[in-house]
């Protein structure tokens, strides 16, 4: 039964004959009941048989009947509400009551065990009462008027592209495509002059996806910068929560119309003819954009609080079972207002641990998704540079759950550098097999707290890499909410220790500036000489650019021992080289505190060094210019802890 409304002709009559016209019935192979209706009334109600298995779309303003007067006939309408619901009752086939529509019982099937009775019978409750935000098979879609695409090429010339040759066996399979997008309103004929050809992909299930190469199209395309969210800011919006439920739209980009000015630059060839879209397709370079900023607009007021978007997939979370199903309701009301729908096979109702972007997402906290590390573990050895990237790129998705990912990595990543041979040793099958074993064994992390305690950074770094560990104290103990690695340039390679250990913190604090910015808290480092890193008195050249990035922050510095340090990789420190550039001291070991400390300096074209001792056991020095290449002669200087020194003594000098 739909509900259909009379677009022209006399509104006088008491009665009238409502009969199909053949076009619909041709076009969309539907039927029509004839009948007796009261054209007085705004919504006339029409009786629309389906006699194929497929459900048939049919768009708002189609006409599909037309109206006969009737006259000297004895027609009697019902006046009230209450006898039209009895009419309307006796025309269509009510579910009983506690009857589960067909298509959403596989929602109340996945049922995990979690729920007591009462929670079970609010949830068949729930998506007895929704079922009509859910699609019925893979051809009923929804039909949104909030957004639509547009594609603004500005004053760019129509690209037109001829047809791609198909294989003979795949040619059955195109018509058959192309012949179900018409029966769902999805396509139309076109007489545009553009045209993108047409490719078709094999899905991972055997099944044929009918895709358009707009990759021209795309060139011509000014660019919607709409942002998408971050995947990590998604996750950590979860801190608190118990029950999640997952949400996938029904080919959401079909959901979406496409701006009738800009239907015949979708415009695609085939060898049956040209046709063009009537929904947003995919392949369009800014599909994305329009799509988030479609969902942003129906969940207004809910992103965030009630709820997580990432183009089509929904999260949607509370800490008891009453708010997650409150909010569950909010959402579905906001998808119905809007036309959406769902896909129940996509959807997951009420689970205390479900898989959203790629993650295991729990109360617990975030993990990796079981079967990306399992195509992880199951990687073949990769036999070419092509192969390499897409292996470091997959792992690469985890890295905040991998400690010392960059420096587990580094013989993958000098193969990808420019001009590097292919070259398979037994370093680079070393890293191949950490990674698989840093997959298959990375922890569970935790959500941020932001009403917990401050956040502990822990930074270190070794000879080719930096690293940190960020964690917070949450219920008594330490845990930690994500790892940060990257390898390092030829150039940092270069640096002394103490330069690398600076660099740690400084690349460390810049990763997790949505954390710590605005934020107290405390970092960690097993380098002694970096505790008076905010004292340095008149910095130069990249130390002063790194300690103005830190001046926004506030934080305290920690020295903790290397042996207490393993969280951060445990890296153990070495002597500066003799030709070092940028440090004076050679460590040797933790600073003795008691006693006399020495210190290197180099033999510098100027004639004068100043060295300003920042604290009663460190000295330093602001170092310009280059040492002789060949000049190795060391002066020694001794400083002598006295208690009465403070942060700030006398500059001393000394000369070559």
């Amino acid at each position: 039964m739909v509900l259909g409304r009379i677009s022209e002709g006399p509104r006088h009559w008491e009665a009238a004959l409502v009969e199909p016209t053949e076009k619909f019935v041709e076009k969309h192979c539907l039927l029509v009941a004839k009948g007796l209706v009261d054209p007085r009334k705004s919504k006339i109600p029409l009786r629309v048989f389906n006699p194929t298995s497929d459900v048939k779309r049919v768009y708002g303003g189609t006409c599909i009947a037309s109206l006969e007067e009737t006259a000297n006939l004895d027609v009697s309408f019902p006046e009230t509400e209450r006898q039209q619901q009895k009419v309307s009752a006796v025309s269509t086939k009510r579910c009983e009551q506690g009857e589960v529509p067909q298509h959403v019982t596989g929602l109340l099937e996945a049922e995990d065990g979690y729920m007591n009775d009462e929670q079970r019978a609010l949830l068949k409750e729930l998506v007895t009462d929704y079922a009509d935000v859910f699609a019925r098979s893979s051809a009923d879609l929804g039909y949104t008027t909030v957004a639509q695409h547009k594609i603004d090429t500005d004053n760019a010339r129509p690209v037109k592209q001829p047809a791609r040759r198909v294989p003979v066996q795949q040619r059955e399979v195109e018509r058959e495509l192309l012949q179900q997008m018409l029966d769902a309103g999805v396509v139309e004929p076109s007489s545009s002059p553009w045209a993108s050809p047409i490719v078709l992909v094999k899905k991972k299930n055997g099944s044929t996806r009918f895709c358009v190469d707009y990759r021209r199209l795309n060139t011509l395309t000014v660019k919607d910068s709409y942002p998408i969210p971050r995947i990590a800011d998604s996750l950590d919006a979860m801190a608190g929560s118990r029950w999640f439920s997952t949400l996938d739209l029904a080919s959401g980009y079909w959901q979406v119309g496409m701006a009738a000015e800009d239907r015949q630059k979708t415009a695609f060839i085939t060898g049956n003819g040209l046709y063009q879209f009537r929904v947003m397709p995919f392949g369009l370079c800014n599909a994305p954009a329009t799509f988030e900023r479609l969902m942003d607009r129906v969940l207004s007021g809910l992103h965030w609080e009630a709820c997580l978007v990432y183009l089509d997939d929904v999260i949607v979370y509370g800490a008891t079972f009453s708010e997650a199903m409150d909010r569950l309701k909010t959402v579905f009301n906001r998808f119905r207002d809007a036309g959406l729908k769902l896909s129940p096979g996509k959807c997951q109702l009420f689970k205390q641990s479900v898989t959203y972007l790629g993650h295991i997402v729990s109360k617990d906290g975030v993990g990796t998704d079981p079967e990306k590390v399992k195509a992880v573990k199951e990687w073949p050895r990769p036999q070419n540079l092509s192969e390499v990237r897409s292996f470091v790129g997959l792992c690469g998705y985890y890295r905040r759950f991998i400690r010392g990912f960059a420096q587990i990595a580094l013989p993958l990543f000098k193969l990808t550098e420019k001009k590097q041979k292919f070259d398979w040793n037994q370093d680079c099958e070393t890293a191949f097999s950490g990674l698989k074993t840093a997959l298959t064994t990375a922890p569970v992390l935790s959500y941020p707290m932001s009403s917990g305690q401050d956040f502990i950074l822990d930074t270190d770094a070794s000879d080719f890499a930096t690293g940190s560990v960020l964690s917070q104290i949450q219920d008594g103990n330490e845990k930690p909410i994500a790892y940060f690695s990257k390898t390092m340039s030829k150039q940092e390679r270069r640096y002394c220790i103490t330069r690398k250990e600076l660099l740690a913190v400084v690349q460390s604090v810049k990763h997790f500036h949505h954390y710590l910015y605005g934020t107290r808290f405390l970092i960690r480092t097993d380098h002694a000489a970096l505790k008076w890193l905010m004292s340095f008195k008149h910095p130069e050249g990249q130390t002063a650019r790194w300690l103005e990035i830190l001046g926004t922050y506030t934080f305290e510095i920690s020295h903790r021992p290397g042996r207490f340090h393993g969280n951060a990789d445990g890296l153990s420190r070495r002597p500066c080289s003799d030709d070092c550039q940028h440090c004076t001291r050679t460590e040797t070991g933790d600073i003795d505190r008691d006693g006399p400390m020495e210190f290197k300096t180099h033999k510098w074209k100027r004639k004068k060094i100043q060295i300003n001792v920042m604290a009663a056991t460190e000295v330093t020095g602001p170092w310009t210019g280059k040492p002789r290449k060949q000049n190795k002669s060391l002066q020694f200087l001794q400083v002598q802890n006295h208690p009465g020194l403070g942060t700030e003594m006398d500059q001393s000098r000394t000369e070559s």
